[in-house]
């Protein structure tokens, strides 16, 4: 099976064979990794400004044939882990996750992120204008024919300065823009979301128009519902494909008054929003 559940291979692992620890005072760290997986620490400027905020980014590298996990694995795999024990000078950290891409393999649904992606970071500082080091600790899996269980510790030391952009500000930023938004931002209108029905006959049904050209391929992937996600929605498409009604049968009714939260992907166009379990 292609896509083992990641928490056996971490049992059947002897160690975290690709440990490694990096330091820099730079805007960017070195790959931790090996030629399949690699991971590395990057951030928007060398040096820390007056700004109270720091815009930072973890750089995930994947081999052709490999991939890794978003914040919701689904049926397999693991989502990263941060630990920012160690930081200096940092408060709070929030972490953006661009929009993922569904695998499907035999009866398992995961979302995945490929190639190369950057997980937008937003460093609140704990004093304006002082050093701060960032250190995070980063335990995450790649999987081909198999699932590698990696962690890496990753380190950025930022004096005062200027705080101009770095050569990576441009890499954070367009990373920024692929995290979904509202769907207002991506020019989608949420006529109506529904569910339906009991048991394993519970239906979610997602009423959508567009205002920024037609619908292509919609997908949606739910957060809620327990540890797995639904499979790909049924599509029936009206009005020159402007309108949309996604259907997605779901495993099991969810929590009365617990939230789902829904990531709509068409293209090269995503949102996340919420609505009531019931």
């Amino acid at each position: 099976m292609m896509l083992a559940r990641f928490s056996a291979v971490v049992i059947l692992s002897a160690a975290f064979s690709l440990l490694s620890r990096v330091e820099a005072e730079a805007a960017a760290t070195g790959w931790t990794g090996d030629g399949h997986v690699a991971v590395r620490l990057i951030t928007a400027t060398d040096t820390i400004g007056a700004s109270s905020t720091l815009d930072a980014g973890l750089e995930f590298r994947f081999a052709e044939g490999w991939h890794g996990y978003w914040r919701t694995p689904g049926d397999a795999g693991v989502a990263p882990m941060i630990d920012w024990s160690g930081s200096e000078n940092i408060s709070r950290e929030e972490v953006a996750w661009p929009a993922p891409s569904r695998l499907v393999s035999e009866d398992l649904q995961t979302l995945i992120y490929k190639n190369d992606v950057v997980l937008p970071l937003k460093l609140s500082l704990k004093q304006a204008g002082a050093p701060a080091r960032i250190h995070v600790s980063v335990v995450h899996g790649g999987c081909s024919e198999v699932c590698v269980p990696y962690q890496a510790d990753l380190s950025l030391a930022l004096p005062p300065g200027a705080g101009v952009p770095s050569a990576e500000a441009a890499l954070i930023e367009a990373a920024r823009k692929t995290v979904p938004g509202s769907p207002a931002a991506a020019g989608i209108d949420v006529v109506a979301a529904r569910i339906t029905g009991s048991g394993s006959d519970a239906m979610l049904a997602v009423d959508l128009r567009s205002s920024a050209g037609p619908f292509v391929r919609p997908d949606l992937f739910i957060e809620g519902i327990g540890d797995g996600i639904p499979a790909a929605p049924e599509v029936a498409f009206r009005n020159g494909g402007h309108s949309a009604l996604l259907i997605v049968r779901l495993p099991a009714l969810p929590p009365a008054n617990r939230p789902l939260t829904l990531t709509l992907m068409d293209q090269d166009r995503s949102a996340e929003f919420q609505i009531k379990a019931r």
